[in-house]
């Protein structure tokens, strides 16, 4: 087989990612699996990348290390089986192809397509609220709706997955506007209608962390980019009047506003018992400083602090809700810090590259950290360490200035 060949396969094994939204949740480790695969036949041991290879891959070294002191060994190997494409990505990118040019070409089909497979599985949530008895009323129930997604056949995701694919394909449209990468007017407005009809879906979900961060991401690099004060002060003004719209008709971003929210702990509204969970992890973390639990009994620790503060927090089991202090609890403060030192590195170096799209991507992630444990599940772990290398990598650059 020849190399250009080769590398077609390669690039066709990449654009499988860009599909990601939609890939049937039993096989979405698949296109890890292949690429890896195919990886192998360009493996030159004089290229390896041992850099790279070491900073994105050493959060899963500190699961590993971690599963040493933790009593759930079973329940300890089975989060790292959860977590191994942070090393299987890494090892792909960095060791087995380091050399490998993608093209620009490839590259910008990768952005479209992503944007074109979240509208599909936006649509598709949409005829599935057609064929209820409800109908449309379903979209104006948040909960209704946030169960369609869930329960959706092949494809279903936890709402803070499904607002990630979506936040995404409205950043890459942004990027794209701005940096005048659609080839003509009829595709500009084609990707406007996709990136509305993913808006507005984002809306539905009502996500508050992915609405905020992505917001906040929008209302900073249009200021920043855009150069004539009239346009700035539109941009302001339509961000904070989203903001208000939001918080006065959407009843969970209205939690966020209400001092209700903050006088007592109230299992009925959702960012109460998120404070009552982040409660509970400062408890615990602060008993296991430095080393954390390990990645196999973080949950039961939570657990065991949610039977002293109340019956609904222990029912439902809830996850730290947030991925610092999730790592805290698994590794610690030293694990932490490297988690830290991680994203550190790969903004530093994106920024210094003036790699746009990683910056955002990057942002978007380490704000909806602060709000959800974003690697605790498969879906979260294998499009965030796709992207942070596929952009990473240095024969990349999608940047037309």
């Amino acid at each position: 087989m020849r190399l250009s060949n080769q590398t077609k396969i390669l690039n066709g094994l990449i654009l499988i990612f860009a599909v990601f939204p939609i890939i049937p949740n039993k096989i979405k480790g698949l296109p890890v699996v292949l690429l890896f695969i195919a990886s192998l036949f360009f493996f030159n041991k004089r290229e390896i990348n041992w850099k790279w290879l070491f900073i994105n891959s050493s959060v899963f070294l500190m699961y590993l290390i971690s599963v040493i002191y933790s009593d759930d060994l079973s329940l300890s190997l089975k989060k790292l089986e959860t977590g191994l494409s942070i090393l299987v990505i890494p090892i792909t990118f960095f060791v087995l192809l380091p050399r490998f040019k993608i093209s620009n070409t490839t590259r910008l089909l990768f952005i479209k397509t992503f944007i074109g497979s979240t509208s599909v599985f936006s649509l598709y949530s949409f005829v599935l609220i057609l064929l209820k008895k409800s109908s449309l009323n379903y979209l104006w129930s948040t909960d209704k709706y946030r169960n369609i997604i869930i329960d959706m056949p092949l494809v279903g995701q936890h709402p803070i997955y499904a607002s990630i694919f979506l936040a995404l394909s409205i950043i890459f449209f942004v990027f794209m506007l701005k940096q005048k990468l659609f080839k003509n007017y009829e595709e500009k407005l084609f990707f406007l209608i996709l990136t509305a009809i993913n808006l507005v879906f984002l809306l539905f979900l009502s996500s508050k962390g992915a609405i905020l961060a992505l917001f906040i991401i929008i209302f900073f690099y249009c200021i920043l980019e855009i150069t004539k004060k009239t346009h700035k002060y539109l941009i302001v003004f339509t961000f904070i009047f989203s903001l208000i719209t939001l918080s006065i008709y959407n009843r969970r971003m209205n939690e966020l506003i209400s001092a209700q929210t903050y006088e007592e702990f109230n299992p009925t509204l959702s960012t109460s018992i998120r404070l009552g969970i982040y409660d509970c992890s400062f408890t615990i973390i602060k008993q296991q400083l430095f080393m954390g639990y390990g990645v196999g009994d973080a949950q039961k620790e939570l657990n065991l602090c949610y039977a002293n503060k109340s019956d609904i927090l222990l029912m439902h089991r809830f996850n730290s809700h947030n991925q610092y202090l999730d790592v805290a609890i698994k590794t610690g403060l030293i694990g932490l810090f490297v988690f830290l030192g991680f994203l550190a590195i790969n903004f530093r170096n994106a920024i210094k590259k003036k790699n746009k799209p990683l910056i955002m991507i990057l942002v978007l992630y380490c704000l909806l950290f602060l709000v959800e444990n974003v690697l605790s599940r498969q879906s979260g772990v294998i499009l965030f360490f796709f992207l942070i290398c596929f952009f990473n990598n240095q024969n990349n650059h999608l940047i037309k200035e």
